[in-house]
């Protein structure tokens, strides 16, 4: 039997293209005007599917489409929305809930209609197949009725607006029979509910469980009851009510929550060989209706890996088969077709967008950002590229260069001073010795050094030679702030006394330095002065870039730090350090801020993850530990107050 179409177009020219174009698809499609005439071809000619442009003479295509939607005979007709006037996200969901799926606004490309007509036949012909349980709930939801689900055990559930909200208990002795088994109510107490004629109210206020106790309790029941007959293809019924009957309390579930659970449990059937045999060659793309349910969701770690494969330009097959649990994956991809979240094409066609401001997607993989893989230039680099103007300036026997002062620009005076410093320990660069030494002798040197350094001056300096500049001052900073520390200075001469290398290019003063800044930036930490410790971790990663600790707590602190918390710039350069951390080596304080960044994203299932890597490495890590329990505590509130939560 040829499918016939309806276009209800009043642009004789579009109305013609899109006729000729359905002709080639191998349907028949019938042209109106006006909504007057649409309507009259509907009730004189049965017609499958309904292309309407809602601006329609005479009677518009809003009116005409709320006369079907109240007619039993076209409250179901599949109707693809075709307007250039009602623009936007409001129109959309209205239309959504006169039953609408797919809403195009002009100009839409021949693809896009082509998906929406061919989809909106596929529903059509699932809504004419004989319908399983499932079939029957994801109807409710997907159109959004209200009113009572009738389930084979005899369980009434209440749906508003295509949810399931709560169930009717009066009378009934499936709930407290439920009650009786989990030990929550003596048998007793069965009988004394049923004879009562009360509500699911009966047992709070007889005291015999709490309200947070029967809220929890109830809405385990109904979880179980749906589940439990999702596999059931007789026995149910549906009376669509506008205003149905509630019983309080009321413990509102989400469909794709429950589907999903249920898919998890294996309680809906799934054929893995025929559902390759149909999608395995399609390619699959991810609707409109993906970016409104994902968030619904609290996917696994393997299942968000899943999502990630899935690729618009590649056969579902070969995703398939790519991945490490080809069942598994199977399935879930065949969870995301069951509720309409993906569809399958002939041919590649990118996903849809979301249709709306979407700020956070929660199930996505964790980002890693990579460092530059370009190699990091080291003193040893940059000595050799200045190499030939240091000996222009310095010539080849150390400052013995013949220029005489009246010739020497600032530029050249800071290549000399470059030179002059190399292998110098921190009393040398001062002109001071361990012997001389004095704070007043070195607060004098320290300035009389760094005084030449003007902002005005740097200005006067090329790139490198301003770099020269920049080292130069931050090993003195180093230096004063080592010998202006009575320990520092103590382990400093420690140091010295061990006849180890000093001066610039040394590494123990580095080391040193980078572990004096280190533990003070740690200490900053824990006493919440967030921009000192930023400032001590950043000298110390700055002197040891490498060091896997050190790009950990400046991450760290750079996160916590309130002045950083509107900065995208501050948070991507947390993340880099972070990602750069664990790619030198796996330690707690990385994986635990990892985790509080998830937490922060409402992604708590990989949050856990990342804490329990944390504790693996260190038991004791505090940061790892707190979250835990804030995990485990919000799923406590979570499970007694969800009623709160939802009606405050």
């Amino acid at each position: 039997m040829t499918t016939r179409v309806l276009l209800a177009e009043d642009n004789a020219a579009l109305a013609q293209m899109l006729q000729t174009f359905l002709a080639a698809q191998g349907l028949e499609a019938l042209i109106a005007g006006t909504g007057t005439e649409a309507l009259r071809v509907l009730s004189s000619s049965k017609v499958d599917l309904l292309l309407l442009d809602l601006k329609l003479p005479e009677l518009s295509g809003v009116e005409l489409l709320q006369r079907l939607r109240k007619s039993p005979e076209w409250a179901t007709l599949p109707v693809v929305i075709m307007t250039g006037v009602y623009r936007g996200e409001k129109y959309a969901l209205g239309a959504q809930k006169l039953g609408v799926r797919h809403y195009l606004e002009k100009p839409f490309s021949r693809q896009a209609f082509l998906d929406a007509v061919q989809s909106s036949l596929a529903d059509m012909q699932r809504a004419e197949e004989p319908r399983d349980l499932f079939g029957m709930i994801r109807s409710i939801h997907e159109s959004g009725k209200s009113g009572t689900l009738i389930l084979p055990q005899g369980v009434r559930v209440v749906f508003l607006q295509g949810e399931p909200v709560t169930f009717i208990s009066r009378g009934e002795r499936s709930f407290p029979s439920f009650l009786s088994s989990t030990k929550k109510i003596a048998d007793e107490d069965l009988k004394l509910f049923v004879d009562s004629g009360e509500g699911r109210l009966f047992f709070t206020h007889t005291g015999l469980l709490t309200y947070d106790d029967l809220v929890e309790q109830s809405r385990l029941f109904l979880s179980s009851a749906i589940t439990a007959s999702l596999r059931e293809a007789a026995g149910f019924s549906f009376k669509e009510e506008p205003f149905p009957q509630l019983e309080f309390p009321l413990i509102p579930l989400s469909v794709p929550r429950l589907v999903y659970q249920a898919t998890r449990e294996k309680a809906i059937p799934f054929q893995g060989e025929q559902f390759i045999g149909t999608y395995g060659g399609k390619y699959p793309a991810r609707t409109k209706t993906f970016y409104r349910l994902a968030n619904l969701l609290i996917l696994r770690r393997e299942e968000i890996d899943f999502l990630q494969a899935l690729n618009p330009q590649r056969p579902l097959k070969e995703t398939i088969t790519a991945t490490e649990s080809p069942r598994e994956a199977a399935a879930f991809y065949n969870f995301l077709l069951s509720l309409g979240m993906v569809a399958f094409g002939d041919r590649p066609t990118p996903d849809e967008t979301p249709g709306f401001v979407q700020k956070n997607l929660f199930n996505r993989p964790i980002e890693e950002i990579k460092t530059s893989d370009e190699p990091a230039v080291g003193f040893d680099d940059l000595v050799e590229e200045v190499s030939e103007t240091l000996e222009l300036v310095v010539g080849t026997d150390g400052m013995a260069a013949p220029l005489s002062s009246d010739d020497i620009t600032f530029e050249q005076t800071v290549q000399r001073e470059f030179a002059s410093i190399q292998n110098k320990n921190y009393y040398e660069i001062f002109g001071l010795s361990q012997n001389n030494f004095s704070f007043n002798a070195l607060k004098e040197a320290y300035f009389g050094k760094t005084r030449q350094y003007s902002p005005e001056r740097f200005m006067e300096l090329s790139g490198t030679t301003m770099n020269m500049a920049q080292d130069i001052l931050s090993h003195y900073a180093n230096a004063y702030n080592t010998l202006s520390s009575v320990v520092a200075k103590e382990r400093y001469d420690e140091m010295l006394n061990a006849d180890t290398t000093m001066g610039i290019d040394g590494k123990q003063d580095d080391k040193l330095q980078a572990r004096i800044q280190f533990q003070s930036g740690s200490v900053f930490l824990e006493m919440g002065e967030f921009d000192n410790a930023e400032k001590a971790l950043q000298d110390a990663y700055t002197l040891e870039p490498d060091n896997a600790g050190h790009c950990a707590l400046l991450a760290l602190a750079i996160y916590r730090n309130p002045a950083n918390h509107s900065s995208k710039a501050a948070l991507e350069k947390a993340k880099m350090l972070l990602a750069k951390s664990l790619q030198i080596e796996k330690n707690a304080v990385a994986y635990a801020l990892r985790g509080w960044m998830l937490m922060d994203e409402g992604r708590e299932g990989l949050a856990e993850g990342e804490f329990q890597k944390a504790l693996k490495i260190n038991p004791r890590e505090s940061n790892a530990r707190k979250g835990l329990n804030m995990i485990a505590e919000k799923r406590e509130s979570d499970k007694k107050g969800l009623f709160r939560k939802i009606f405050s």
